[in-house]
């Protein structure tokens, strides 16, 4: 990269980076504190109307130290919003919105703390976790059979070597100072690692949005993400983040990792390491496996969620309306550049147009409502409840939904009367009431009771007066009636 791409490059980062912003403020030092105090350490979320609290409390005693701070802490944190340090989201119990830091401000406060505690020393540890890893990784990559058999061989020659001294006597522990030397750059990975969680719900919040906007601007009839979602696949945990995330999350709650990890750090706080770490460092350790899988556990529901939505958003044909919705306004704006070739932004058109704004009023035009103030009208009026038409109401809701009860019964009566069958051949011998969705729902049966073929067929229904013909790409075939048989 040459002197001016690179100067190009970072002129465009200073432009967007939310930590560059944030160092040139003037009021970095309150705003890091701030941020590191609240969601920083073992509350990675607070409700809004708390953290408007926590900090105002703290705005009355800054500004008894001289920092001048006019504003509210519902202000700051609505400009920590718009600058990107913090991200918003619902309350679990449905009621507020919650606050936490976003990926930039977590590597905001881990860059201050690096600057604030500079690292003084080169540590043998950091140097033999890039040797390790990087020989591990050449391992992990290595397709030959005969070097890794070679370098297995030679790892356990190693380590019987070293039984061998062992047995003999022949070990040291680590120095004290050495120890906590390294056990520091644990630690400071270690803190790293919170960060990431914010990093994977940004991408799934981003990948469930490209995998709506898909839906949405896909013209197709069958879009990959739409055939997807029908035949059941998750999208969201399927992805390559989702993938990295699930190992993650399998790795924090297993329990036989649990053990070790807590076993070693019960180990450590017994040596003689501990009195050179700074105070608290052994009870952060302590309780960092627990705070791993609660923010774990979150993220799984926060995927899990965004599953349900988005098949949610499919299966209520939501995605439907919205693509109506883009196709109109496409077509306005298609309009829109035409008609600028023959008309000028201020030429007026015999066109009038109510908007759909609503009208301001002064509140003090408004009256309130006293219910004891208003009396009943004397004579009440006694109506006749009409009888429900129950056809009527079954055929609204066919119209809505499939009809999944006919779909079930016409597949086990075309199995007592034909014996096994396929989707068409159900719908040869009892035809489809609904058009499509009575083809759709047997595909949906096929996936979950039939045994794929394998093979493609033809299918028709009747649509009104016009019978429509496709081929299914992969059909299933139906053998047992009993999935669809009610019980007796």
């Amino acid at each position: 990269m040459s002197a001016v791409t690179m100067a190009l490059a970072l002129r465009r980062l200073r432009e967007e980076s939310p930590i560059l912003g944030l160092m040139r403020q003037e009021t970095m030092p309150f705003v890091a504190a701030e941020l590191a105090e609240h969601l920083g350490g073992d509350d990675r979320s607070l409700p809004a109307a708390e953290l408007y609290e926590l900090i105002d409390a703290d705005l009355d005693e800054l500004r008894r130290q001289g920092f001048e701070l006019d504003r509210t802490a519902r202000a700051y944190c609505a400009d920590w919003l718009r600058s990107g340090l913090l991200v918003r989201h619902p309350a679990p119990a449905g009621r507020g919105e919650v606050f936490e830091l976003s990926p930039a401000g977590h590597d905001a406060i881990r860059f201050l703390e690096k600057l604030a505690e500079p690292r003084t020393t080169v540590t043998e540890s950091r140097l033999t976790m890039i040797m390790d890893e990087l020989e591990r990784l050449a391992h992990d990559t290595d397709d030959s059979l005969g070097s890794r058999l070679a370098a297995l061989e030679a790892e356990r020659e190693r380590l019987d070597e070293r039984i061998a001294r062992t047995r003999a006597g022949d070990f040291e522990p680590a120095d004290p100072q050495v120890a906590a030397a390294r056990l520091m750059d644990v630690m400071r990975d270690a803190r790293d690692v919170p960060a990431d969680f914010a990093r994977v719900r940004q991408s799934m919040a981003s990948l469930n949005r490209r995998l709506r906007q898909n839906l949405i601007e896909d013209d197709s009839p069958q879009g990959d993400v739409l055939e997807d979602v029908f035949l059941g696949v998750d999208r969201i945990h399927d992805s390559p983040e989702g993938r990295s995330f699930d190992a993650f999350h399998a790795l924090v709650m297993d329990a036989e990792s649990g053990s070790r990890f807590t076993d070693a750090v019960d180990a450590l706080a017994t040596r003689p390491l501990t009195e050179h770490v700074p105070a608290g460092t052994m009870a952060y350790l302590g309780d960092y496996l627990l705070r791993l899988q609660e923010e774990s556990l979150d993220v799984s529901r926060t995927m899990g969620d965004f599953s349900r939505s988005l098949r949610q958003f499919v299966q209520s044909r939501q995605f439907e309306a919205y693509r109506e919705l883009g196709e109109r306004l496409r077509a306005a704006q298609h309009a829109g550049v035409e008609a600028a070739g023959s008309l000028r932004l201020l030429d007026r058109m015999e066109w009038q147009m109510e908007l759909t704004t609503a009208s301001l009023r002064s509140v003090g035009r408004l009256a309130l409502h006293v219910p004891s103030e208003v009396e009943a009208p004397r004579q009440v009026t006694t109506r006749r409840g009409t009888a429900v038409d129950w056809q009527t109401l079954h055929a609204l809701v066919r119209e809505s939904e499939i009809d999944f009860e006919e779909l079930r019964t016409n597949v086990a009566r075309t199995l007592r009367d034909l014996g096994p069958a396929t989707i068409a051949q159900v719908l040869e011998h009892r035809p489809a009431t609904q058009g499509l969705a009575s083809v759709v729902g047997l595909y949906v049966l096929g996936t979950r009771y039939g045994r794929p073929t394998g093979q493609s067929e033809h299918v028709s229904w009747k649509q009104g007066d016009v019978t429509v013909a496709a081929r299914v790409t992969s059909t299933y075939r139906f053998e047992q009636p009993e999935p669809f048989e009610e019980p007796r």
